[in-house]
């Protein structure tokens, strides 16, 4: 063996115990401050432009695709996840503080343009109109066979219009689905006015007071559930549909002139705002110290590493970056 060879062996040995047992943990210990040390120096200016930056993120997104193997491989994750949801006894109460539900419900009771659009779309939507229209027929019709004046009035009135139509009914049974008939077309004929009646009322009583009110109703009547309830909700054989159209909106979402110009806006305002800090800053205020950014890299590095000298690759692969330059030396 030649002395270049000799000393090839000798960086490559010395390389693998830097990066594996105390080594590696001597070397974070060492590079870690030095690389924050340098953040605190660099702005995020430095490194790239606003335009490059929007163009990059846009260009990565656009291969971000489920393929059906990624999607299975999510899909059995979500299963698994809905599964254990699914057994869990834990309480709402438990997972979500009363405080932030507050907060929350809080925040969304301010928003009297999204509550004036929300009330637009309930009162005009199809749904709500059949709802509101049979609400008016049985009332109409309950007050009529039971509840009007005379029967209320009347001693003995109410019993004698039940005989009534128990009469007419015998006798001609297709009269009372003509006057099902000519009552159901007057409510379908004053329907609108029903339904903007029942807008401007929404508009009106939907105060902060309310929604407040409300929204500890909704607390208290859900705050005890358990999560395996919530989780019920949703049957199993929902999951692979759910990643299905989650794909196919992220693929839609993608091509859309909105994101890429949502995008550059976030960019751009990014960098106006904080382009200049320095990227040790920014990490700080981030919650992101020198501390914490060690102790994840010896928990994630020190298995991946020791695998990696256990099967040899490591070696062979700091001996191949390694060999050429000692080679240029024999030549």
């Amino acid at each position: 063996m030649n002395a270049n060879q000799a000393m090839l062996e000798a960086h490559v040995k010395f390389e693998v115990d830097r990066l594996t047992g105390s080594g590696l943990a001597q070397t974070i210990t060492q590079e870690v401050p030095a690389f924050f040390d340098w953040l605190d120096t660099t702005s995020l200016a430095d490194l790239i432009t606003p335009k490059a930056a929007a163009k990059l993120f846009l260009s990565t997104t656009e291969t971000i695709e489920l393929t059906p193997d990624a999607a299975e491989m999510l899909a059995t994750v979500v299963r698994g996840v809905h599964v254990a949801a699914m057994k869990d006894k834990s309480k709402l109460r438990d997972v979500v503080s009363h405080e932030s539900f507050e907060q929350v419900a809080g925040s969304v009771a301010q928003m009297a343009e999204l509550r004036a659009a929300v009330t637009a779309q309930i009162t005009t939507n199809e749904v709500y109109a059949s709802l509101i229209s049979h609400v008016l027929y049985q009332g109409i019709k309950n007050y009529l066979q039971a509840e009007n004046v005379i029967a209320r009035k009347v001693p003995g009135a109410s019993t004698l219009m039940r005989m009534s139509q128990n009469a007419i009914n015998s006798a001609a049974p297709k009269l009372e689905q003509a006057v099902d008939r000519q009552l159901t077309a007057f409510v379908n004929s004053n329907i609108q006015d029903s339904i903007r009646d029942s807008k401007s009322y929404l508009d009106k009583v939907l105060d902060d007071e309310l929604i407040r009110t409300v929204v500890a109703e909704v607390w208290e009547s859900n705050a005890d559930s358990t999560i395996a309830e919530f989780a019920a909700l949703v049957p199993p054989d929902s999951v692979d549909d759910f990643v299905a159209a989650g794909n196919t909106a992220w693929i839609h979402l993608r091509q859309t002139k909105l994101f890429a110009t949502l995008v550059q806006k976030a960019v751009t305002t990014l960098f106006a705002e904080y382009g200049d800090r320095p990227l040790g800053e920014l990490a700080a205020q981030a919650g992101i110290g020198r501390d914490h950014v060690a102790d994840l890299l010896t928990q994630v590095l020190t298995p991946v590493l020791g695998k990696a000298a256990a099967d040899g690759y490591l070696e062979t692969r700091i001996r191949q970056h390694f060999a050429a330059f000692y080679d240029s030396y024999s030549a």
